[in-house]
């Protein structure tokens, strides 16, 4: 419906038509009379335009036009919208102004890119910690100025990993984690930490460990030898043998997990292994399958599942050892009327090594758990069977060396299977 002011505004034009048309029938000038009185309106609408454009163009408000028509009302409409839009560029700034404030406060580095990766804006930990400068670097790739392989190789292949690890770009002895995720439109942000302290701590444990191994090994070795040479002694009375064979048999727990320490030392502090080596996998997998069948109380089936001659590119030694823990978990928990499974396959995404087992399994607690080292499920279990808890350790750590992830799916009483996902990259050619 048509309000009010409309409707008498139509009726005051009408009577003002009426008027001129009235005044032009005075003076027998009809058609002249209406004209003229349609010319005054029309330079009453454009004199308002002109003051409401010109109003809009500087911002200063005009005078209003006098009596009660619809231009008072549409200029003081437009005057409350300018309001609310000045009020709400405000409350922006203000906005803007307190996101600054705690991106500075902020402990970590951020570092704004757009779709090309390259630089938009960046908070003064981010500056600090990666040598940043505010201005000069503005627009310019991030691979560029980072040029650690691991980081190029991050950002190249949208790797999932959840961070990569680098030195400092201005400081060796500086680590940093790094990592990318998506941020408003078409951009993505990057995360920078200083992580120097962890990286320290992890390091003397590493060094910890590695020397406390190197100091176990000749004690370890020189009472091996005696009790060795007490068990062989036909003189040893008989109450003595029961206990020099358990310590035989401690022994070479303790030298297995000296030697697991050393290895799983090795690894953390290794970098990524080249690619110039060719790896047969199958014939890995043979390997292993033929020490697994000749230890003692093995599963009965022990079969391969070769799907793929291509090899991978990396450390026949560490994917040794990584076969050789999964498989001897899986006979080390599965009955004599169970079955353990190797396999070997590739596709367009990379390859897989897998281990399936009927055994005993593992329970939803224990999965996230399972790979950290001297961590089981039951410790009582664990002693019996001979394991040293770091296996799975080594096993995380080698592939790590090799860019691939393992993959635990499991259900307590109904079996376990193990997956090695290498990616392509790793996948020889032939």
């Amino acid at each position: 419906m048509m309000s009010r002011l409309w409707f008498r505004t139509l009726l005051q034009h009408l009577a003002i038509v009426l008027a001129g048309a009235g005044v032009g029938w005075l003076y027998d000038r009809l058609i002249w009379g209406l004209l003229g009185a349609i010319g005054v309106l029309l330079l009453w609408h454009v004199y308002n335009l002109f003051l409401l454009e010109r109003w809009l163009t500087t911002g200063e408000r005009g005078p209003l036009p006098s009596g009660d028509g619809p231009w008072s009302q549409v200029l003081a409409r437009v005057q409350a919208v300018n309001d609310r839009a000045r009020e709400n560029r405000r409350a922006w700034v203000r906005l803007v102004k307190e996101l600054r404030a705690s991106t500075k406060a902020f402990p970590d580095g951020g570092v704004i890119l757009n779709k090309d990766m390259e630089i938009v804006r960046s908070n003064k930990v981010a500056r600090s910690l990666l040598g940043l400068k505010k201005k000069r670097d503005r627009g310019t790739r991030i691979e560029n100025l980072i040029r650690h392989p691991e980081f190029i190789h991050y950002l190249e292949t949208g790797s999932k990993k959840r961070s990569v690890e680098i030195p400092a770009p201005t400081d060796n002895d500086v680590w940093l984690s790094c990592r990318v995720i998506p941020y408003g439109m078409d951009q993505k942000l990057l995360l920078v930490r200083d992580i120097s302290e962890s990286v320290k701590m992890a390091k003397m444990r590493r060094d910890f460990a590695a020397n406390a191994s190197h100091e176990l090994r000749s004690p370890l070795t020189v009472i091996a030898g005696y009790l060795d040479v007490m068990a062989e002694d036909e003189n040893l009375p008989e109450a003595w043998v029961g206990p020099v064979e358990d310590m035989r048999e401690q022994s070479v727990r303790m030298r297995r997990l000296v030697d697991d320490l050393l290895q799983l030392t090795r690894l953390e502090s290794a970098e990524s292994c080249p690619r110039d080596k060719r790896v047969d996998v199958e014939s890995l997998l043979q390997s292993v399958r033929r020490d697994a069948l000749a230890q003692r109380d093995r599963p009965r089936t022990i079969e391969l599942d070769i799907e793929s001659t291509r090899g991978i590119l990396g450390e026949e030694t560490d994917l040794q050892s990584v076969v050789t823990n999964l498989v001897n978990n899986a006979v080390r928990y599965t009955p004599h009327e169970g079955s353990v499974l190797i396999g070997w396959r590739t596709d367009d995404k990379g390859g897989q090594i897998w281990v399936k087992d009927t055994g005993i399994g593992i329970s939803d607690d224990d999965l996230p758990r399972i790979t950290e080292r001297f961590y089981r499920t039951s410790a009582a279990r664990a002693r019996q069977e001979g394991g040293t808890g770091l296996g799975l350790a080594i096993v995380k750590h080698a592939l790590k060396r090799h860019d691939a992830e393992l993959i635990i799916e499991s259900k307590l009483g109904s079996g376990s299977q193990f997956t090695c996902r290498f990616p392509k990259e790793r996948i020889a050619a032939s």
